[in-house]
């Protein structure tokens, strides 16, 4: 993590960015003024650019599927381009008014959503062909640094009445020439096309269960905000509160990274905090009446815990399964959007039924509760039937290890020249008994020797900063393998190879292979 820290830089974390240019047109009516600036064009902004991200990161994850290069031969200025023209355009719906108002508002509305559709794959791509020990520790950084924009944006605009439109159009092109210079870092990183639909599926439901449970919380997150918004009047001082519990959950996120000097299992923490935050939410509603924005200050920390969590993971899920983080990441980030939009529908619908909403809001969250702990259920059924099938591989594999050993004694005795292996192997007796046991623990001394070895690739690899290439590079060349042999085993031409090799002596700073080989075996 000390090497993560050290080799960071700016556009590491660019995509805090275009995040908090996100939020800022999401959660926030800063850009909204005059007959614009009402609940109803505020929500109708937030589920039009929703529906249009959703859409444009499905299309281009299933475009790209079996293709990961498509990606990188998508044009990046476009996005930039599409998100400063929607930004104008809702800016100045309110100004216009009158007939041209719907128009440039849901014209805007497009725009943003598209290109924000497009940032987020690209961003998840280019994440995901990093090492997962540097993604963990950009996520909550480009989190802490996008809340810090999203405050400095809101403050500027409230207080000094600093257009809006001119503090969020630089965020989009800053973003942008950071997504170009983090790509260009990583040009052999991209996963092999072959098995891509099945691969990414595979990827996909490895994190099946987050991804139920962030759906839980999209969906409730999306009916507190609709809630708060109708009841406040104004999403922006719905929101001005939550700001502040954002910057403070991204302060404690980033310290835990750097405090655990390692690649965090995020995953934990979400797992947790879930359940918690659907049972406070079912508690809090019977004080609604008093003070609603405490609902929405805990629902918008929480969910800002969500956004690191799932992105940390996208990005480890694609470099740990070779696939396109855009393919990985645009399926996540759809279903969230998806189940986000069916909250605020469940939350407007709730604005309009007479009386007390509190009684409804605990329904819901005993609804989410409950899929929680089904949730729950099926992960510890699911966990338990497969260490019960290790259980049995693993006795199966010490039977047939059994059964070696006792024939090894009359095989070794007809076998020409084992005889004389065996001294060597340590036994003083010609007894054919005796290089049986000598044998014996050949098995599990060498399958703990293969996980030595794999964590001492792993470690080095992550406190270089080696991609997932690289890394896999790594043990053939610690074994004096030639290109040639590498890329027959790896499946590339010898010129990647080469390349691979280049750029892991330049980070670890050497300047021949047997310096490598040097380090690798001399390395602590």
């Amino acid at each position: 993590m000390r090497m993560v820290w050290k080799t960071m830089r700016l556009r590491h974390v660019g995509m805090a960015f275009f995040w908090a240019c996100s939020m800022l047109t999401f959660r926030s009516s800063i850009l909204l003024t005059g007959e614009a600036n009402t609940p109803e064009l505020e929500s109708i902004v937030v589920i039009v650019s929703f529906v249009a991200n959703m859409t444009t990161l499905l299309a281009l994850a299933a475009w790209a599927e079996n293709d990961p290069e498509r990606i990188d031969r998508l044009p990046l200025w476009p996005m930039a381009a599409v998100v400063v023209v929607g930004l104008v355009l809702v800016h100045f719906a309110g100004r216009v008014g009158g007939g041209a108002l719907l128009p440039f508002l849901l014209g805007g509305a497009v725009l943003t959503g598209v290109g924000y559709g497009a940032f987020w794959g690209s961003w998840a791509d280019c994440y995901g062909r990093m090492h997962p020990a540097r993604t963990s520790f950009y996520v909550p950084v480009a989190f802490l640094l996008t809340a810090a924009l999203f405050l400095a944006v809101s403050l500027l605009a409230e207080n000094l009445s600093v257009p809006a439109i001119v503090l969020m159009v630089p965020l989009p092109v800053i973003s942008l020439v950071c997504l170009v210079h983090c790509r260009a870092e990583v040009p052999d990183g991209r996963a092999v096309p072959e098995g891509g639909s099945k691969r990414s599926l595979l990827a996909v439901g490895s994190l099946i269960g987050l991804i139920v449970a962030s759906l839980v919380l999209s969906c409730l997150f999306g009916f507190m905000w609709e809630l708060t918004v109708f009841t406040v009047g104004s999403v922006n001082e719905a929101h001005l509160a939550p700001l502040v519990a954002n910057l403070m959950v991204a302060v404690a996120l980033v310290g835990l990274v750097l405090y655990a000097r390692t690649r965090v299992n995020l995953d934990i923490a979400y797992r947790i905090v879930v359940p918690v935050i659907v049972v406070l939410f079912a508690v809090l509603p019977f004080f609604w009446e008093t003070n609603p924005v405490a609902l929405n200050i805990i629902m918008s920390a929480s969910y800002g815990v969500f956004d690191v969590v799932i992105w940390s993971l996208v990005a480890a899920t694609s470099y740990d399964f070779a696939v396109s983080g855009f393919v990985v990441g645009g399926i996540v980030r759809s279903l969230s959007v998806l189940l986000r939009l069916i909250g605020i529908g469940i939350g407007f619908l709730v604005t309009l039924v007479p009386g007390k909403p509190s009684a409804l809001i605990v329904g819901v969250s005993l609804g989410a509760l409950y899929v929680l702990v089904m949730l729950g259920l099926f992960n510890w059924l699911r966990h338990k039937r497969k260490a019960g099938a290790e259980k049995l591989e693993e006795g199966a594999q010490t039977d047939a290890f059994a059964q070696l050993d006792t024939s090894a004694p009359d095989e070794i005795s007809e076998t020409p020249g084992e005889e004389d292996a065996a001294p060597a192997a340590g036994a003083k007796s010609t007894d054919n008994t005796m290089p049986a046991a000598s044998a014996k623990p050949t098995a599990s001394a060498e399958r703990a020797d293969l996980d030595d070895e794999q964590a001492l690739y792993t470690t080095i690899a992550e406190d270089y900063g080696l991609t997932r290439r690289e890394a896999e590079v790594l043990p053939f060349l610690a074994r004096g393998r030639s290109a040639k042999v590498i890329a027959e085993a790896l499946f590339v031409s010898e010129s990647t190879i080469r390349t691979h090799t280049r750029r892991i002596l330049e980070k670890t700073d050497l300047h021949s292979k047997q310096q490598l080989i040097d380090l690798i075996e001399n390395y602590e």
